[in-house]
C-alpha cells in the first residue's frame, strides 16, 4: 500500500498499528537528519530517541489532504526537536524555560537596537522592546552564566563573544553538504507562510529591493514606525521559526 494512502486510512481510523506502521517506513529521515549532529557530546541512541519521537508526532498531526510530502511536513518537526534538545542540554544549571528563551531574543534584540540607536541599549529599553519587566531582562542575562565552561557559540578567537567560528562549528564533527540548505529553506518556508500579504511586501522591498523604512512608509501610505514594527514582527517570525 502506498505511504499516502496509509495516512489516508490513519486519518479515517487512528489505528496505532497503522502510525507504528508509517513511522517505520519513515525512521531512514532519522537516521539522514541526525548525523549532522553527531560527535558533538551526545549518543547516537540519545538523538535517535529524540528524532524518532519527533517523527512520530509529526505523523500523528500529518494532514495528506493539504497536499504537501511527509517528508517536507516532518524534516523542520525533527529538526527542532533536536535543536531544542541541545539548547536544553547547554544550560549546566535548571533555568525557567521562559528566561531561556528570553535570553536567546535578547542577543537579536540588542544587535537591532543598538543599529537604530546608534549605541547600546539600556535594560529599560530592552524590556520595552521585548514586552517584558526589566527584572526579567536582568535576570535572562544572569541566567547565561548558567552556561558550560563554553557556549557552543562561543570562539577561542574573541574571548567568549559570539563571532564567525563558533566552537560548535570548528572543533566538531563535519556537517555533510546540503543538509544545511535543507533546513535553511525549510526556516524560510515555514517563515514565509506565516506572513500576512502586508508582511510579505515589507519583506519584499526592506530584504530584496533593500529600500529604507522611509521609502517603504511612503510607498504604502504609512508612518516609518508602523513600517519598523511590521519589520519587527517579521524578524521575529523568522526567529520563532529557526528555534521551533
Amino acid at each position: 500500500m502506498m505511504n499516502r494512502e496509509l495516512f489516508y486510512r490513519y486519518k479515517e481510523t487512528r489505528d496505532i498499528n497503522l502510525r507504528n506502521e508509517l513511522v517505520e517506513k519513515y525512521l531512514y529521515m532519522v537516521d539522514i537528519l541526525i548525523r549532522k549532529y553527531l560527535n558533538k557530546g551526545v549518543e547516537y541512541d540519545d538523538l535517535y530517541q529524540v528524532g524518532a519521537m519527533a517523527l512520530v508526532s509529526a505523523v500523528e498531526r500529518f494532514d495528506p489532504d493539504k497536499g504537501f510530502e511527509f517528508s517536507s511536513f516532518a524534516t523542520p518537526t525533527i529538526l527542532g526537536e533536536i535543536k531544542k534538545y541541545f539548547r536544553d542540554k547547554e544550560w549546566v544549571i535548571k533555568v525557567p524555560r521562559h528566561l531561556k528563551e528570553l535570553s536567546f531574543k535578547l542577543t537579536a534584540a540588542m544587535e537591532e537596537m543598538r543599529n537604530s540607536l546608534d549605541r547600546n541599549p539600556t535594560t529599560k529599553e530592552l524590556a520595552a522592546f521585548l514586552g517584558t519587566s526589566e527584572e526579567e531582562v536582568i535576570q535572562a542575562m544572569e541566567s547565561r552564566k548558567a552556561y558550560g565552561t563554553y557556549s557552543i557559540h562561543q570562539t577561542f578567537e574573541n574571548s567568549g563573544d559570539e563571532g564567525d567560528s563558533p566552537i560548535f562549528e570548528k572543533f566538531t564533527a563535519t556537517e555533510e553538504k546540503g543538509y544545511d540548505r535543507l533546513e535553511m529553506a525549510e526556516v524560510i518556508n515555514g517563515a514565509l507562510a506565516k506572513l500576512s500579504d502586508k508582511e510579505k511586501l515589507v519583506f519584499r522591498r526592506r530584504f530584496l529591493d533593500n529600500m529604507t523604512q522611509v521609502q517603504i512608509a511612503e510607498e504604502l501610505g504609512v508612518s516609518q514606525m508602523t513600517v519598523s514594527r511590521t519589520e519587527k514582527g517579521i524578524k521575529d517570525k523568522f526567529l520563532k521559526e529557526y528555534q521551533r
